[in-house]
């Protein structure tokens, strides 16, 4: 801690520090009180010009502007132009008047909230590989090799997770990206939204092999006379290893995807805000976990301290079931998801496309 509290006042002078903008929450606040305010006016109706910065003003005040889209509409009442909104100066009312850029802003939160919150579900999946896996994991015979006498400890089966995630990622930046990005023209390949996806399906799939190994585990237990969890049951531990790495491979999909879909998506004014909200799903997503265990635990008997009297299984095949319903309510977010449009790009790459070329 004392290297790292130097090292930090010796680089914070390197640190290249803008100027604060204000808070994103005001921004937010200002178009749903502006909204609120003029809620009597038909947004739906309205046909004239909403209210926007000039590129010049633009740039004074560092806002890179937003493409207005249809999503929402009850929101652009905020941009909507009324005699009320000047001030005696002649200035405008920033709680009355919003630019366009500003319920984008609003906007892309309302439709980023789902795609975030799927994330919550499949942080709940893989925090089982730290609890009840190391329970599994305790009644299996443990020697890495047959005849040698080291013990991998419970506890420790997690690096097996951490390891494939590793190597999915350099796999993934190495190999499948370069491959991917020549069939999709895509320069990462996949979009992030499909990168989740695929974490979605892996995970699922984790979970489903979870429950086939606990029916097997229980089988072996009962076979050997070892229910009564005091000796080992004759099973090697590498049978846990498929839902270990999968969910590290859906770790490395999911994770990076969620992160490069909120940072990406994100206002530029909320990109770090955006980026905190990736740590609060894994915290909600621990929370969940936590409800649904005590949850089966006042319920069921699935759960009991000698898990060959259990049925683990059964709690397996539940988040399955979860992370499937989960999976078709993330489908459904991601095919109704628009992309952020910044205008500034969209001018600039207008200007800079040939007049012969042909304009989709």
């Amino acid at each position: 801690m004392v290297f790292s509290v130097i090292s930090f006042f010796a680089g914070a002078h390197l640190y290249v520090k803008l100027p604060p903008m204000g808070s994103p929450l005001t921004r937010v606040s200002r178009v749903l009180v502006a909204a609120f305010r003029k809620r009597r006016i038909s947004a739906f109706d309205y046909t004239g010009p909403l209210y926007e910065l000039t590129d010049k003003q633009s740039i004074s005040v560092q806002q890179i502007r937003l493409h207005h889209t249809q999503q929402f509409n009850f929101l652009d009442r905020a941009a909507i132009e009324v005699p009320e909104d000047r001030r005696d100066d002649g200035s405008f009312n920033p709680w009355r008047l919003c630019t366009v850029t500003e319920v984008e802003e609003l906007k892309l939160l309302f439709r980023m909230a789902p795609i975030w919150a799927s994330g919550i579900v499949l942080v709940t999946a893989s925090v089982q590989q730290h609890t009840f896996s190391v329970l599994q994991a305790r009644t299996l015979d443990r020697h890495v090799f047959p005849r040698s006498s080291f013990e991998i400890p419970p506890g420790s089966m997690a690096v097996f997770s951490i390891a494939s995630m590793l190597f999915t990622i350099s796999l993934y930046d190495r190999l499948l990206m370069p491959l991917a990005s020549k069939v999709t023209r895509h320069p990462r390949g996949i979009t992030c939204l499909q990168r989740m996806g695929v974490g979605f399906v892996i995970s699922t799939l984790a979970t489903a092999i979870s429950a086939v190994i606990e029916l097997k585990r229980k089988q072996a237990a009962a076979s050997a006379g070892a229910v009564d969890m005091r000796t080992v049951i004759p099973m090697s531990m590498y049978y846990l290893l498929p839902q270990y790495c999968l969910h590290g491979v859906a770790e490395a999909f999911m994770s990076i995807g969620h992160l490069e879909f909120l940072y990406g998506q994100a206002p530029e004014s909320m990109r770090s805000t955006a980026t905190a909200f990736f740590w609060i799903c894994i915290s909600a997503g621990s929370y969940l976990s936590s409800a649904i265990v005590s949850l089966v635990h006042h319920n069921t008997e699935w759960l009991p301290k000698n898990l060959n009297h259990g049925h683990l299984e059964y709690f397996y095949c539940l988040l399955t079931v979860l992370q499937v319903l989960n999976f078709l309510v993330y489908c459904i977010s991601a095919r109704w998801y628009k992309y952020k449009i910044v205008l500034d790009q969209e001018e600039t790459d207008m200007k800079d496309r040939p007049s012969h070329s042909p304009q989709n």
